[in-house]
């Protein structure tokens, strides 16, 4: 919808509320999207804008001898085509749009109205703000639309949700509702909501929300059920609804199905006025909702404006029909000619444009509710106005570069933006429209009220309003008579998570529930609560206790000896008499006062009073001499400098206790010709000031006890005498001319001399070169006081006596002080001696100096006391304060096992290192003990000695097989392997000497290893020893000969190599992988290191072990099966038995080996290693040795075979 004029303002309305997007073939230019559901109030808005600028254009005041015209656009309720159309306002529909050479133009239209929702402005502005476009809405109220940064064209002339949210925030404080539910669309508009509710809500403290809900677009009915069912099961009672009108009608829906009555609802402005659910079956639900509604205005001539309205029969655009053609179409349900097919046939009528539309009842002429009307209206009139002061820009005074004005034929859409944020002004409804920095105009709300009237109808009533005004801010105001409440108390609900705590109790938050919810606990005695949801409960004061209801205090009940008890009356009776007895008494001694009283024990110095008491004496001594009397002595006094040299307290009675003293005193000085200078004072007979007598006067009178003519009346007849100013004040004993001790004397002097040096420093500035302003110098006629402390500050001299003066930055002089010391010489004389000074330099600081020898130290020893709290702690303790006494005051606490302290006073006590250990006095560390299994204890000693004497023995029988080894008993037993055998024993007991001792590498790496494959040796040769006795046997029956072949002396001792090679590998692989180590372990003691060797590996040393046991049992199983085979001399049998001994030995040897701390665990080792060694050599080579050496005659191969001397 067009009109021409010299300025060209855009709109954006929802004139559909839905469109039809055709199937995208990719094959053929897409159709255009087509329009459907006429929204006539979209419609009536789009009429608005026309109705605003035609009667601005009718205005001479506005806008003079200017046209404003306006091209419409319909969104049709889709975000692409709304963004298309105000594309094409800002650029045109033109193919070729021209500018000018400088590619300076102004656009198709300067301005836009719209768009309706926030979501389709939010995506406009985004474009259009890169242009400086001004978009003024109606309709969006997202607050995100006030970032400046992202958005700097946009303006509106309907409140943001952030001023709606507070506006609902302070309806809820207003009627206390601080439990609410807040339901939301999902959208822009309802998301940002509830994230600015949520924050505004916990920042107001005005309450809390029980759940947040939103509403899904594609009405999914599960959601709506759960969403309803929470909203149904939740105790708050109050719902918020930030949501459209489409979501509102879905969900009461669900809510009438559920019938879920007994809320109080809330309206945001999006469906406040939505007449749509205004119906039969929702009102029992909705009647009393509060809402908050856009403000509604009025504009005079709209509606003979909208009458006038007629379709241009004569128009074919583009699009087919334009607006008031469909309008017309949809409002009286008949078709333009050519009417489309079949329309005619089926009944439809065919519009002429002349039918009445006046007389028709339709909503569009309803004017009664003019609401985003209004907004329409105030943002068309915006526009206007800022045009009209781009026109009433006064050449040479204009806000743009070099003060120039802009021209409407060469206005730039910025320009307009900078006069749109400066409009002001008041509509003929009297409301005042301006917008702030964020484009946002004033805000006012309207509050409306839902009525369900008795006869059935529906009326939406104005109750009240929020708004924000420049001088009061916001304010919200109601008329609580006129609202309806759907409830039976007629009253509004209550709506709190808890209900208040009343006074006597305290609030408890619940864990894990928002702060509005929460327990109210009593007060505890002696505790109250005087206010509602009170936080704490406050202790009642000392002399209160707490009322039974915990809300007040109230005085604790009293408890004395009171004149009413029969206890008290005892006593009162017993009191008056005694007062009746001091009465009677009183009078005797008044009768004869001229008595005196000797006292003995009253002690008051009062009653040294001799005004008071003439005839009181007493035997003992007043108050003021009992520190003497109690004599206090042995202690050291150091006094301050206030009495320091006060000669009063150096009195023979006092100097007992104080003789000794050490005292800081003001720096003495010596000023050369004081003396003389004071001996010159004379009076000045002729003054006579106001004062009566000058200072010099007043002294001579106080000094020679005489008063100056005139003296006073009745002076000189008292005996008085006149001064005559001529009086000797040399020979006049005086502490005024005693100027031995000069010492505040001192310090005036030092400080006139200050001044007179800074004053100096003033005469000697050389102009050009001073310290004030311009480098100038300050003068004696115009030198300000100011100037003076300029130069003080840096004032530095040496006195005659030789003390520098300089001042710091505090104003203090370099401090200085004598330290006197107080003597009671054996005359009796007391003395005042210098020891030395304290004082601070500029280049060392402070420091003291003290000439020890000739201070007097007033105790039997001649030296300084000693003054500790606490004796400082030794060496081996820390110090430990005591608890609520000065940190002087300590205990001496020994240091625990393994710390130590080798400081007196240490305050904390020192971990030794690792291989240290603490002393017994704790004073220092020693190396910790080692432990390890030596070659010198009793234990190492033994176990040395039996491996020797296994190692002797095995050499012994290894001697005795070789000289006897031609005899059966050798040859029959395989000689060979028996030789190994005894080789591999020797080498057991030789390896469990590299168990004892200092842990080395080598020897941890060696001891596993060694002994190992010296048991795998040993044990494979028992193992083949075995395998060719079951080999001879069955050889021995019929058949049986061929089993030898495979048992020869090469395959004998292959066996024995691969066998033992086996482990071999093992313990290399071991020794690569992990190998043992020495290790020095601290767990077992602290005070001492054991020292060790870790196996390194575990499973290595279990693989070891498994492997020896393997071989042991397989010997043994084959022993055990060969036992019985006949022969005189079985070895079979002595090879069962060693290996049962041996089995034995290594089982018990596991638990004991871990159970076994530090260097047992190696002895334990060592014994199973001699203990297995020993028993191999005693059960196979012990019947061997006894038969060899002490029964010859068995050693035949008759005997063997059993052939020879029958058994015994």
């Amino acid at each position: 919808m067009h009109k021409p004029g010299d300025v060209v303002l855009g709109g954006l309305f929802e004139v559909h509320y839905t469109s039809v997007f055709p199937e995208w073939t990719f094959t053929s230019e897409p159709q255009q999207p087509s329009c459907q559901g006429f929204d006539t109030l979209g419609f009536r808005h789009a009429m608005t804008m026309a109705f605003t600028i035609d009667e601005i254009n009718k205005n001479s005041d506005l806008l003079p001898n200017v046209t404003l015209g306006y091209t419409l656009y319909d969104n049709c309720g889709a975000l692409i085509i709304g963004f298309s159309g105000a594309l094409s306002l800002a650029s045109g529909q033109e193919e070729q749009f021209l500018l000018q050479e400088n590619c300076l133009g102004t656009p198709p239209v300067l301005g836009i109205v719209g768009d309706s929702y926030s979501t389709f402005s939010i995506a406009i502005s985004n474009v259009l703000g890169l242009f400086k476009l001004p978009l003024v809405s109606y309709f969006s109220t997202c607050s995100c639309l006030t970032d400046r940064e992202r958005f700097p064209s946009f303006f509106r002339t309907i409140p943001s949700d952030a001023f709606q949210v507070r506006a609902m925030i302070q309806i809820l404080k207003h009627f206390g509702w601080a439990w609410v539910g807040l339901v939301v669309s999902d959208d822009d508009y309802g998301l940002h909501v509830a994230q600015s509710f949520q924050s505004d809500l916990a920042q107001s403290g005005g309450g809390c929300l029980a759940y947040v809900e939103v509403l899904p677009w594609d009405r999914d009915p599960s959601v709506l059920k759960r969403i309803v069912y929470s909203v149904k099961t939740s105790t708050a009672r109050v719902v918020m609804v930030f949501a459209h009108v489409i979501h509102m009608i879905q969900l009461m829906e669900e809510v009438a199905q559920q019938d879920v009555t007994g809320l109080q609802w809330i309206a945001s402005e999006a469906w406040t006025s939505a007449a749509v659910l205004q119906t039969p079956r929702l009102m029992p639900y909705l009647s009393g909702t509060l809402g908050i509604a856009i403000r509604r205005g009025e504009m005079p001539g709209f509606k003979e404006f909208l009458l006038q309205i007629r379709p241009d029969l004569h128009q074919n655009s583009s699009y087919g029909k334009n607006m008031v053609r469909q309008f017309w179409e949809h409002t009286f349900q008949c078709r333009f000619a050519p009417p489309p097919a079949g329309w005619v046939e089926t009944g439809g009528a065919v519009c002429t444009g002349e039918e009445d539309i006046e007389n028709l009842e339709t909503e569009f002429l309803d004017l009664s509710n003019l609401r985003p009307e209004y907004n329409v209206y105030k943002a068309v009139y915006a526009l206007a106005y800022a045009l009209d002061g781009i026109l009433q820009c006064e050449p040479g005074r204009g806000p743009f570069s070099g003060h120039t004005c802009a021209t409407l034929q060469t206005l730039e859409p910025w320009q307009l933006v900078h006069y749109l944020q400066k409009v002001s002004f008041t509509t003929s409804f009297g409301d005042q429209v301006s917008f702030d920095e964020n484009g946002d105009a004033l805000p006012i709300y309207d509050i409306m009220n839902w009525l369900w009237l008795p006869d059935g109808t529906f009326k939406l009533k104005n109750v009240g309003e929020v708004k924000r005004t420049p001088s009061k801010g916001e304010e919200l105001t109601l008329d609580e008579d006129k609202i309806f409440w759907n409830f039976e108390s007629k009253e509004p609900p209550r709506s709190v998570c808890s209900e208040s705590c009343p006074p006597g109790t305290r609030m408890a938050r619940k864990k894990g529930e928002p702060e509005c919810c929460f327990d109210c606990i009593p007060c505890s005695e002696g505790k109250i609560s005087n206010r509602t949801d009170s936080m704490e409960c406050t202790i009642c004061p000392e002399d209160f206790w707490s009322s039974p209801q915990r809300d007040h205090c109230v005085p604790k009940k009293t408890e004395f000896l009171s004149y009413h008890e029969p206890l008290g009356i005892c006593l009162t009776v017993t009191s008056l008499l005694g007062t009746f007895i001091c009465a009677v008494v009183l009078a005797i001694f008044i009768y004869h006062r001229s008595t005196p009283m000797v006292s003995y024990f009253a002690t008051c110095s009062c009653l040294t009073d001799r005004e008071r008491f003439p005839s009181f004496f007493r035997t003992i001594p007043s108050d003021a001499f009992q520190v003497v009397q109690q004599d206090v002595t042995g202690l050291q006094w150091v006094a301050s400098e206030a009495w320091t040299s006060a000669a009063v307290l150096q009195t023979p009675r006092l100097m007992p206790y104080l003789s000794g003293t050490l005292g800081i005193a003001i720096r003495r000085g010596e000023i050369p010709g004081l003396r003389e200078f004071l001996l010159q004072i004379r009076p000045d007979l002729q003054q006579n000031n106001s004062y009566g007598n000058n200072l010099v006067k007043q002294f001579w009178e106080y000094t020679f006890q005489c008063r100056f003519a005139p003296p006073p009346a009745g002076w000189v007849e008292t005996g008085g005498a006149v001064c005559t100013g001529e009086e000797d004040i040399e020979n006049v004993e005086t502490e005024f001319l005693d100027l031995s001790n000069l010492r505040p004397d001192y310090n005036v002097y030092k400080a006139v001399y200050a001044l007179a040096y800074a004053l100096d420093d003033i005469l000697q500035c050389e102009p050009g070169r001073g310290p004030f302003t311009g480098n100038t110098c300050a003068t004696l006629q115009t030198l300000e006081p100011w100037q003076l402390v300029h130069y003080l500050q840096k004032v530095s001299f040496t006195t005659s006596f030789g003390d520098q003066v300089s001042f710091d930055e505090n104003g203090d002089v370099l401090p200085i002080y004598d330290i006197m010391n107080w003597l009671w010489l054996p005359d009796g004389t007391i003395k005042l001696q210098n020891v030395g000074e304290v004082k601070r330099t500029p280049s060392k600081g402070e420091e003291l100096t003290l000439d020890e020898d000739k201070i007097f130290w007033h105790f039997g020893s001649k030296e300084p006391p000693r003054s500790v709290c606490s004796e400082s702690c030794p060496p081996g303790t820390r110090m430990a304060r005591k608890k609520g006494e000065p940190e002087c005051c300590f205990d001496c606490i020994p240091c625990s096992e393994g710390k130590i302290s080798n400081r007196t006073d240490s305050m904390e006590c020192t971990i030794c290192p690792e291989d240290f250990w603490s002393s017994p006095q704790r004073d220092h560390c020693v190396p910790k003990k080692t432990e390890f299994l030596s070659y010198h204890e009793p234990l190492g000693i033994c176990l040395t000695v039996t491996s020797l004497l296994g190692t002797f023995i095995c050499a012994v029988v290894l001697a005795i097989f070789i000289y006897h080894r031609s005899t059966p008993m050798v040859r029959a037993n395989n000689s060979e392997l028996s030789f190994l055998l005894l080789v591999s024993l020797k080498l057991c007991f030789l390896c469990s000497l590299l168990f004892i001792g200092r842990p080395r590498l080598w020897t941890c790496q060696l001891r596993h290893a060694a002994f190992g494959i010296s048991f795998v040796l040993c044990v494979s040769c028992i193992l083949v020893k075995t395998m060719v006795v079951l080999a001879v046997f069955k050889a021995s029956k019929p058949g049986g000969g061929a089993s030898l072949k495979w048992f020869g002396a090469v395959q004998q001792r292959g066996t024995v190599l691969v066998l033992t090679s086996i482990q071999a590998a093992i313990c290399t692989a071991w020794l690569v992988s992990a190998s043992p180590a020495p290790h020095k372990n601290t767990d077992y003691h602290s005070d001492k290191i054991v020292y060790e060797c870790v196996v390194g590996s575990t499973v290595g040393f279990a693989v070891l072990l498994g492997y020896i046991g393997f071989l042991a049992i397989l010997s043994f199983l084959l022993a055990f099966l060969a036992r019985n085979l006949p022969d005189n001399f079985n070895e079979a049998k002595l090879i069962t038995f060693s290996m049962l001994i041996f089995c034995a030995v290594w089982v018990a040897f596991v638990p004991a080996y871990v159970n076994s701390p530090g260097k047992y665990a190696d002895a334990v080792e060592v014994f199973a290693i001699l203990a297995s060694s020993f028993g191999l050599l005693v059960a196979l080579f012990g019947p061997k040795c006894y038969i060899i050496l002490l029964r010859p005659e068995r050693n035949t191969k008759k005997a063997i075979m059993g052939r020879g001397t029958p058994k015994s």
